[in-house]
Formats: C-alpha cells, sequence, structure tokens
C-alpha cells in the first residue's frame, strides 16, 4: 500500500544515507555518511498506475520515483513510515557501522600507581642532606628545557586526599569570594637562603600545647597543640577543656602564669590533666603526659591590605611549599609540563600546615611550567 505525506518538508535518516523529500518537488543530491552519492526524487501524483507501485525506478539509477495518491491521508505517521520506506529503498545490502561526524572517543587516562613515579637525585635541605623525591611527569612539555640561572614562571597545586588545599590558581581571595591566579616567580638553580640554613627554633618543655582562659564560658581551653608533641600524642585537640592539671581545679581563679607553670616542667616529668573533650560526651576524662621540649610553632602573618575598594580580603598569598624551590625536584622540566611530586612533610609545610593541609602531612605537588625569562 502506498503511503501519504504531509506538505511540510521532511527528512528521513539511515545509516549510510539521508533523504530530503518534498511533495511536487525534487529533492538535491545528498551525500550518505558512508554510501554512494544519490539522488532521490519525490513526486507526487495521482496516475493510477504509478499509485500501484512503490518505490519504481526512473531511468536514472539513482532516481527513485515514490507515488502519493492525493486522496491518500496526510497525517505524520504516515509520513514518517513512507519515507522509511524511501531510506531502505537507498541503503545497500551491507549497511556499516554507524559513526558520529565530529566525534572522537578519548581512551581512559591509565590509573597511575606509585611504581610508575620516579626518585629524583638528593639534595641540600636546611644544611643537611636528604633524600631525592618522588615525582611522575604529568605532561613532558615541548618548550624550552629549565636550566640553572633562569627564571621559572610556575602555577602549583597542593592536593592533600585527592582535595586542592592550596593553589596558585586561587591565589588571592576577592570581595565575593571570589579568587584570582597569581603564578609563582623563582630564580631556578639554587636555594634561597632560608631553605639553605639549619631551621632553629625556639623550644619550651611542657606538654606542647597553648592555652586561654575564655572569660565569658568561664574555662581553661586549649588553643593549638604542637605536632607530634606530648599533648597531641595524648589525643588532645584545640577547643579541649582543662579541668584540674595535677588536682589543681577552679583554674578561672588562678593566673595564668601559675597555669604556664603547672603545665611546664623538667623534661621527662609527668603532669596529669583532667580533660573534657569537645567532640565527647562532655564526661571529663584524666590523662597522664610526659613532658618534653618542643618547638615553638611561628605565628602565621597576615597583611592588612586596605584602599582597595573591596577587592581584596586583605589575606596572603599562599606560600608554597619549598620543595617548589629544590632544584632537584624540577630538573628535566620544560615549558608547558606538569608534574607530580610527592611531597614529605620536612620539605612541605613541616610542622606548621596550611589551608587545609595538617602539620607533619605528607602531600603531592602539581607544578605546571608556564614559562622561562632570563
Amino acid at each position: 500500500t502506498p503511503h501519504a505525506f504531509t506538505p511540510r518538508t521532511m527528512f528521513a535518516s539511515q545509516t549510510t544515507c539521508v533523504v530530503v523529500a518534498q511533495p511536487t518537488g525534487r529533492v538535491g543530491k545528498t551525500r550518505g555518511c558512508h554510501g554512494r552519492r544519490v539522488c532521490a526524487s519525490v513526486r507526487a501524483s495521482g496516475n493510477a498506475d504509478r499509485d500501484r507501485v512503490v518505490g519504481t525506478h526512473d531511468h536514472d539509477e539513482n532516481t527513485l520515483s515514490v507515488p502519493v495518491p492525493p486522496s491518500a491521508p496526510t497525517n505524520r505517521r504516515g509520513a514518517l513510515v513512507g519515507f522509511a520506506v524511501v531510506a531502505s529503498s537507498l541503503a545497500p545490502s551491507s549497511t556499516q557501522p554507524a559513526r558520529a561526524i565530529g566525534f572522537t572517543k578519548e581512551l581512559k587516562k591509565k590509573d597511575v600507581s606509585e611504581d610508575d613515579y620516579r626518585e629524583s637525585a638528593g639534595f641540600e635541605f636546611r644544611g643537611e642532606a636528604h633524600a631525592g623525591v618522588k615525582f611522575y611527569d604529568i605532561a613532558k612539555g615541548g618548550g624550552d628545557l629549565l636550566e640553572p640561572g633562569k627564571t621559572a614562571v610556575v602555577h602549583y597545586t597542593c592536593r592533600y586526599r585527592g582535595l586542592t588545599a592550596v593553589s596558585s590558581r586561587e591565589a588571592r581571595t576577592l570581595g565575593g569570594n571570589r579568587t584570582v591566579a597569581e603564578p609563582l616567580e623563582f630564580k631556578f638553580g639554587k636555594l634561597p637562603s632560608e631553605y639553605a640554613k639549619p631551621l632553629v627554633r625556639k623550644t619550651v618543655v611542657g606538654i606542647g600545647a597553648e592555652v586561654r582562659i575564655d572569660p565569658e564560658l568561664e574555662e581553661l581551653y586549649v588553643v593549638t597543640v604542637v605536632f607530634d608533641g606530648p599533648a597531641a600524642k595524648a589525643g588532645i585537640k584545640a577547643q579541649d577543656t582543662i579541668v584540674t592539671i595535677d588536682g589543681v581545679g577552679d583554674l578561672l581563679n588562678v593566673p595564668i602564669s601559675e597555669i604556664g607553670a603547672l603545665l611546664q616542667g623538667d623534661a621527662g616529668t609527668d603532669v596529669t590533666l583532667t580533660i573534657r573533650k569537645k567532640m565527647g560526651d562532655g564526661s571529663p576524662e584524666k590523662v597522664t603526659l610526659t613532658r618534653e621540649a618542643t618547638n615553638v610553632v611561628p605565628k602565621k602573618r597576615v597583611n592588612d591590605q586596605e584602599g582597595g575598594g573591596g577587592l581584596f580580603t586583605g589575606e596572603n598569598a599562599p606560600k608554597p611549599p619549598p620543595v617548589v624551590y629544590v632544584p632537584e625536584a624540577l630538573r628535566g622540566m620544560r615549558v608547558g609540563g606538569r608534574r607530580n611530586i610527592v611531597v614529605p612533610a620536612d620539605v612541605g609545610y613541616a610542622d606548621v600546615g596550611e589551608g587545609e593541609i595538617p602539620p607533619g602531612a605528607t602531600f603531592k605537588l602539581e607544578v605546571e611550567l608556564l614559562e622561562l625569562r632570563g
């Protein structure tokens, strides 16, 4: 039974060809996705003899006549079925698999394991010999080779447990919680003097915690704990409350100087604290700590930026980890290259931490070499 077409232009498609049909007119040539060049002609005709033939070919082997009786109903479903018949008539006997034009599927990137990392040469850091760091080149880069004496312009991103913690791509915080990138520039080939000299820190013998009295809550609470100090080893955290020190209670009425004397003492001696954990159920618990010498953690500096019209919030740009400046860690990189480096704490943020990277943590650093100067 012949199929009818609507009086609108319709489209019919198949794996190997595309046919455009319009009543009472011929359609120009089209090239199929994978088939030969074809020409389809659709004629609207009331000839009874031709009405009985579906898909008869004209003298041109590539021209197909499809009868359209004027009395047939012109519904959309009938039109679509009709065009499907035209498309299948023009299809070769064996079709090729369909392919999407302009689309290339990318293969899944290989998962990088620890075995894929190489180790750099050893180096001097803070006056002592240091083992090499592990690294993996994500992209080799096709630009100039990084050489001593050149000024390197890089972006760096520190990731801790898979999350971005510190990045030069989000170096400055703007008003409205926006950020702006701020690449790092430095002279490659020599460690800055602050990392070439031994680290000198003031030490204090005690529990390795800073405490303060809160007059509103009327309690003595922990402000910070030193990484790997006695308090940290005992599980004491910031915001925990100290109820008693060696049996001395009512600490709100004890001068802060006397509280410091109770917490400090000779290395190797013990002190017993009653602690109420912030994250606990509120019940006090006793812990005994052994005093030892701990480093005094330096305060982080914050520059107040005034007159910016609300552009900057006043926070400093993030501090890059020292390993960025180690020549052996970046040796062999080229402009456009990207490298992942496993950063131990001592060449990272040490016992201070930075952002979401806690003190003493090992993390991964991605460095992208943007350009060379000089």
